[in-house]
């Protein structure tokens, strides 16, 4: 059949509306997001076609792992790029962030709990529930910063705060931050998880910050994703605990262990009882990761009940000085006292957890994530627990980093931990 140009002109427009990119969201080092569709790479370049049509060009370094990635898919013939395995700095998109507190939303509402009423601090991804004296602006600005780290760093995690925010509890003294602990421990019991209520009861008043998941109707009511976070937000000055200072700046070492590890866990969506081998060492490793490199220090112990009941807890920490985490490590791993195997790596809990082990998960958290293409495999990882809300078994999450089996991947392990690149 002869094919008349008007039907010529007619396939053509098909053609083109069927591949057609979507306008996306694109994430910037500085903490800027972007409504636009890709157009085209012309070399490290990305032009972007914003929503008042004016095209951008934007330089691939600037964009985020799943921006990258997302080039990669749709553009897979630009040369160079941001995923490569060459050892260049990496970004660090926290400390690089624009945050302007001046927007911050003051006086935002108050949030009420069975022992106590807060105000609200809004931001553009939280809701700060703080009384007063609490240093509210600078907990705004820590969780706006590690949101972008989030954003930067996993590649759809701007999807998991499409509609509502974060919230954070700031206690002001003992009795608020036991009682939220005490409430949350009455809602586990009440929804049929002793056990986890148990813990809770054990743990809480020993710990310096608590996770929760707030009830479907007050997070529904508020806003709020059900991941909620409470700190105590202040220093005992008195051995009976009487007299109290309010925490203050923005990088406390403990906050940033704690909010990266929200993060994560946010994006991730947690895991299932069956699914969680493994998971410990990706998590605890990684809020220590990020705690030590965008602090320099380490201020965090974790605790854990051993028992079902609760009444046995422990605390683990790290070496005392973060600065010699890895040549300690590093001394450890090549005399043989510490193993750095899946098999050890899988089979670790908080409850078994001692200063070395948590060191070697440090040191995994750093290799997970150590140069850009692993930084993009770290993001797939944690779509893949999203979506499976399991850990993948080692086997799995080799070949989520290009190798061919779990034994070439602790090789390439053990190599990075004896090797020059960790320090």
């Amino acid at each position: 059949m002869k094919r008349t140009p008007a039907l010529i002109l007619a396939l053509v427009s098909i053609f083109a509306t069927a591949n057609a990119l979507e306008p996306r969201t694109w994430v910037i080092t500085d903490g800027r997001t972007i409504e636009g569709t890709l157009v085209k790479t012309q070399g490290n370049a990305v032009v972007i076609l914003d929503k008042d049509s004016k095209q951008l060009q934007l330089d691939k370094s600037w964009l985020s792992i799943g921006d990258n990635d997302y080039v990669k898919e749709f553009a897979p013939d630009s040369k160079g790029g941001f995923s490569t395995a060459q050892a260049v700095a990496l970004p660090v998109p926290a400390k690089m962030a624009k945050v302007d507190t001046k927007l911050f939303k003051k006086n935002a509402g108050t949030i009420s709990i069975p022992n106590a009423t807060f105000d609200i601090l809004e931001t553009p991804h939280f809701k700060v529930m703080y009384m007063k004296g609490g240093a509210a602006d600078d907990m705004g600005e820590l969780a706006e910063r590690m949101w972008v780290d989030g954003a930067f760093f996993y590649g759809d995690f701007l999807q998991k705060f499409s509609k509502d925010k974060m919230a954070i509890f700031i206690a002001p003294d003992d009795s608020i931050y036991d009682g939220i602990g005490s409430w949350y421990a009455e809602l586990l019991a009440k929804s049929g998880n002793q056990e986890a209520a148990n813990r809770v009861k054990a743990t809480w008043p020993r710990s310096a910050a608590g996770s929760m998941t707030l009830p479907v109707d007050t997070a529904r009511d508020n806003g709020l994703l059900q991941h909620a976070r409470v700190f105590r937000g202040y220093r005992k000055t008195s051995a009976d605990g009487k007299r109290t200072e309010a925490i203050k700046g923005v990088w406390v070492p403990f906050y940033v262990h704690c909010l990266a590890g929200d993060m994560l866990d946010i994006q991730a969506g947690g895991v299932s009882n069956f699914g969680a081998k493994g998971w410990f060492a990706v998590e605890a490793g990684h809020s220590y990761y990020k705690e030590i490199g965008l602090t320099g220090k380490s201020e965090t112990n974790m605790l854990g009940a051993r028992s079902i009941s609760g009444n046995d807890v422990s605390t683990s920490g790290g070496f005392k000085d973060s600065r010699n985490w890895a040549s300690e490590l590093k001394k450890i791993v090549r005399k043989g006292e510490i193993k750095p195997t899946f098999d050890f790596l899988y089979g670790l809990e908080v409850t078994s957890a001692d200063e070395k082990s948590i060191a070697l998960v440090y040191g995994f958290a750093r290799y997970l994530q150590s140069n850009l293409t692993r930084l993009s495999a770290y993001s797939k990882l944690t779509q893949r627990i999203s979506t499976s809300r399991q850990m993948p078994d080692p086997e799995s999450l080799a070949k989520i980093y290009g190798f061919d089996s779990a034994a070439a991947m602790e090789a390439d392990f053990l190599k990075y931990l004896t090797g020059t690149e960790f320090r």
